[in-house]
């Protein structure tokens, strides 16, 4: 069902189509929508696995594979006293 937009008569008048307007400004204090992200940088990095590996990753991942390879990484590079 369309509607007609209400318009009013006298438009040639500026003053009465600036005061008819309904614009504000705000200041928003609410949380961004959305899932909150990450502060640290990360970047994409594909590696070529042999196939036990990868079906090892995919036995043990838990659903999030980056976040298991985080992990393992992390791991090593403390048993090895790398700094990252």
């Amino acid at each position: 069902m369309k509607t007609k937009k209400k318009t009013t008569t006298n438009i040639d008048n500026l003053e009465t189509v600036i005061s008819s307007g309904k614009a504000k400004i705000e200041e928003s204090t609410k949380r961004p929508q959305g899932r909150p992200k990450s502060k640290i940088k990360k970047a994409q990095c594909p590696f070529y696995l042999p196939e036990n590996i990868v079906k090892a990753i995919d036995k043990n991942c838990r659903g999030n594979k980056s976040v298991f390879a985080e992990e393992v990484f992390r791991f090593y590079f403390e048993s090895k006293e790398i700094e990252y």
